[in-house]
């Protein structure tokens, strides 16, 4: 009898057993209807008191347009066919990746005050900026593809891999988000240092030019530059939109590879490094 009473687990401790809690992806896949009204949220505000309202995300790009077709054919004239439309191939994810790389790095600070209240996973603010991006992002192709019949370029069925381009790149800025969001809590310093990283790596990056076409100077820096466009994941991230859009053909197979392990490797370690830090964002907030 004595023995039983010991093999069996008493009432007490039962209950005080605290319920398995679930993985950190279940956790945040479980609050995906949070994200997407905060990604409505996010719009909203962006565009509050707005006459145009969500319209000014598609006239960026035709203003973008008409200033960089006067500016290249006139001041700066380019070999480029058609070099607005090359430009805006690559400036459009650009413009996406920058824009919510620097909205996210405030993203869990400026919502403090719902962290200290409620116990959710801090990952859904930087992710629901970048899903805010996102949906401007989608809605600048509509200008894009109207600057397209206005050049004459061709419509390709190499358009219908710009759904997978934008995921991909998509991911690659949710990594890189999270891992600003979260050093920002601890260094507000970040916020500077990202601001002055993002200004080289535009110049960096393939936007103005390609890198197939710069030929080989002679210049001693020259192999260094190359290199490090060889390095930077936004190299590939651009081809796999630029490609379709302005040479009408689907990105080399070796583009999309490099691409998808740039992003899935700045997803994980992005999401890593948040949620190993999130648990003391509440003592720097």
């Amino acid at each position: 009898m004595k023995a039983m009473e010991l093999a069996s687990p008493a009432p007490a401790a039962l209950a005080t057993e605290s319920p398995k809690r679930p993985s950190p992806l279940r956790e945040l896949w479980s609050f995906r209807q949070l994200i997407a009204l905060l990604v409505v949220r996010e719009l909203k505000v962006r565009y509050k008191r707005s006459v145009l309202g969500l319209l000014w995300t598609m006239l960026n790009p035709l203003l973008l347009m008409v200033v960089y077709t006067v500016v290249f054919s006139t001041i700066w004239r380019s070999s480029f066919r058609n070099f607005s439309l090359f430009l805006l191939s690559a400036l459009l994810p650009w413009l996406f990746f920058n824009t919510a790389v620097l909205q996210g790095l405030f993203a869990v600070i400026s919502n403090q005050e719902l962290i200290r209240k409620v116990r959710l996973p801090q990952a859904v603010f930087p992710l629901s900026v970048v899903g805010s991006n996102l949906v401007n992002f989608a809605l600048s192709l509509v200008p894009l593809f109207l600057v397209m019949a206005a050049l004459d370029q061709p419509f390709t069925p190499a358009l219908l891999f710009l759904p997978v381009a934008m995921f991909i790149l998509t991911v690659f800025t949710s990594g890189v988000t999270l891992f600003f969001a979260t050093a920002t809590v601890f260094f507000r310093d970040v916020r500077h240092l990202v601001e002055v990283m993002l200004q080289m790596v535009m110049y960096l990056s393939p936007v103005f030019y390609d890198l197939r076409t710069l030929g080989e100077p002679t210049t001693w820096w020259f192999p260094l530059f190359k290199t490090c466009l060889q390095l930077n994941p936004l190299t590939y991230m651009f081809s796999l939109i630029r490609d379709p859009v302005y040479y009408g053909r689907l990105p080399e197979l070796s583009t999309v590879v490099i691409a998808c392990s740039a992003a899935v490797f700045s997803l994980v370690v992005g999401f890593f490094f948040f949620q190993r830090l999130s648990p003391r964002h509440i003592h720097y907030l």
